[in-house]
């Protein structure tokens, strides 16, 4: 087996390219200060490809960690790349420019990352230049496709429970956190475990073909709860005319009926019904404080 780490000028062109685009959609990033160390990462890749003229295995398997991060794990540093695509395809693919210069930068680190990988694996057969440089075509068209593919492609499955983002300020989030902090005598008399939280479940009806919603409060309310807008993947439920939604015992007020209550006193069963699947649903109240559900994974 001989190993030949020097890049041909086919590869050397290629990352050249691909360099000269990271360094010009990197800084996208930055409207996000927090991307700050992401975007001198992606720089610093850019620089690799500029001047590199050999492959450089520890440098390359460095650099493959970081970009399986930038893929999979979605932080506010301007990672996540995987979810950010599927969070494009849930949105029925609504075409922006700027989605393109956002997702670009991980996109081109992402796959010259794991490319330089392979690039590395290959360097370890005797290969002829012409072969050498096919390869490296067929690799990149691979890896980019499957990046892209995969997220875009991959099932999306109901969240039997949904996610809670909020900042923790409105009163639906301290109902919540009460009613899950509440504790009842044990059969033996004992205290037993904080109760389960009385937060949004869903399920799938086969019988119906419905996807359910449901957000059950047993516990009675000691204050209303009012709120001037129930959303559905941001659009706003009008509870006049909307025949998917079965609320016991709210108020709803027919001179705008994008508001709903939640009276004190009263146990509270909101259900939604849909044939599609819904991404987030949020409760705004008074003063703008948001409650936000997600269901999808």
């Amino acid at each position: 087996m001989e190993i030949n780490f020097s890049l041909t000028p086919l590869e050397i062109a290629f990352n050249r390219i691909f360099a000269f685009l990271l360094i010009i959609s990197a800084p996208l990033l930055l409207f996000n200060p927090f991307t700050v160390p992401t975007v001198v990462i992606f720089f610093l890749f850019a620089l690799f490809l500029l001047f590199a003229k050999r492959y450089h295995p520890v440098v390359n398997i460095i650099f493959l960690i970081l970009a399986l991060g930038v893929y999979f794990i979605p932080l506010p540093i301007g990672w996540g790349l995987f979810l950010g695509l599927k969070e494009w395809r849930m949105g029925g693919f609504i075409f922006h420019q700027i989605i393109i210069f956002f997702y670009l930068s991980p996109f081109i680190y992402t796959a010259l990352s794991v490319r330089n990988v392979l690039g590395n694996i290959l360097s370890c057969f005797k290969l002829s230049p012409r072969r050498r440089n096919l390869l490296y075509l067929l690799s990149l068209v691979t890896v980019m496709t499957t990046i892209l593919a995969y997220p875009l492609l991959s099932s999306i499955k109901l969240r039997e429970r949904a996610m809670e983002n909020d900042d923790g300020s409105s009163q639906l989030s301290y109902v919540l956190t009460k009613q899950e902090l509440k504790i009842e005598p044990g059969k033996s008399g004992s205290s037993s475990s904080a109760l389960a939280r009385r937060f949004y479940t869903a399920r799938f009806d086969p019988v119906s073909n419905n996807y359910v919603y449901r957000l059950d409060l047993e516990d009675p309310l000691s204050e209303s709860i009012v709120f001037t807008a129930v959303e559905t993947d941001g659009e706003k439920i009008n509870f006049a005319t909307d025949s998917r939604v079965t609320c016991l015992n709210c108020q709803k007020d027919m001179v705008d009926p994008s508001r709903l209550v939640f009276p004190a006193g009263r146990n509270i069963d909101f259900v939604i019904a849909s044939d599609q699947l819904i991404k987030t649903i949020s409760f705004t109240e008074l003063e703008d404080k948001v409650a936000e559900f997600v269901f999808w994974k």
